[in-house]
């Protein structure tokens, strides 16, 4: 089967199967800019079903970039607790002023990846999902894998995945790349693959796969880390609005008061709590 042939089968197949098993998701009813790029921070590392409960919330508390720039930086840290990687809400705050600033959104990726936190992924789901614009392929682990295994790339090149996610594209762009998302997070699998019910068996190159090829790096062990720590303060941060320095301990659970600096001193650094004369630390406000 040639490049061509397999591309046009893929399409049809692809398209056919996504229109009976697609995920019903709450960002996808959408083409708010602002929901979308929302929907899509929130899911670097963190998995759907916990997303979902925390967008919708997050949207009744801010549903503009306008409101979420001009709330106070201890309410949107507190509206993210539980989503871990607090950085990602500091950087949409940052966002948020920024697109108030211009007065919009931009349409355009190129123009779009010039803001704070917006990279090629980001750029091309919202080019995509909110403006459907002719050509746009974001192409994120899932999308990654279902053309890496459908067309025989079995090395990892993000470039030639890039170059390839353009070219297949049809013209509904939102329907194919939220297929390719679902097919790879449903049956095409990094592990244990489910290949003998997959709408694609027949065009993938392939096929039968046993796994991914590709080695993932391992996370870094959660427990006992900077980040649990780090997430505990910022949590009784929430609760306590200000903590003397010397209950800081009782309140994350660690003793070591070298660690606890380095908590603190990284907290600080990042712009998350604000430390005053007395050494008492309060979550920061974000800077005009």
């Amino acid at each position: 089967m040639n490049h061509k042939e397999r591309t046009t089968k893929m399409r049809r197949l692809l398209l056919t199967w996504y229109q009976k098993a697609k995920r019903d998701l709450p960002w996808r009813k959408t083409q708010d800019p602002y929901a979308i790029v929302l929907s899509e921070v929130m899911l670097q590392q963190t998995q759907v079903d916990r997303v979902i409960p925390k967008w919708e919330a997050w949207l009744q508390l801010f549903p503009t970039w306008a409101s979420l720039a001009h709330a106070k930086t201890a309410d949107v840290l507190k509206a993210w607790s539980g989503l871990g990687y607090n950085r990602r809400a500091l950087m949409l705050q940052k966002l948020a002023a920024t697109v108030e600033e211009w007065g919009s959104f931009p349409q355009d990726e190129e123009s779009m990846r010039t803001l704070p936190g917006i990279g090629p992924y980001t750029a091309g789901a919202v080019a995509a999902f909110a403006f459907r614009i002719k050509g746009s392929a974001p192409v994120d682990t899932n999308i990654d894998r279902v053309l890496r295994r459908v067309f025989g790339y079995h090395k990892k090149d993000a470039k030639a995945v890039a170059a390839l996610a353009k070219e297949v594209v049809p013209t509904n762009v939102a329907s194919w790349n939220h297929a390719l998302m679902d097919l790879g997070a449903s049956k095409c699998t990094a592990r244990r693959p489910q290949c003998e019910t997959c709408p694609l068996q027949t065009i993938c190159a392939s096929y039968p796969c046993k796994g991914d090829d590709i080695v993932k790096v391992k996370q870094k062990k959660f427990e006992g880390s900077d980040r649990m720590y780090r997430g505990r303060l910022l949590k009784a941060l929430h609760k306590n609005v200000i903590l003397r320095r010397n209950n800081i301990a009782k309140e994350i659970g660690l003793s070591d008061n070298l660690h606890i600096q380095r908590i603190i001193d990284g907290l600080q650094k990042d712009g998350f709590i604000s430390i005053d004369a007395q050494g008492n630390v309060r979550i920061a406000e974000m800077k005009e």
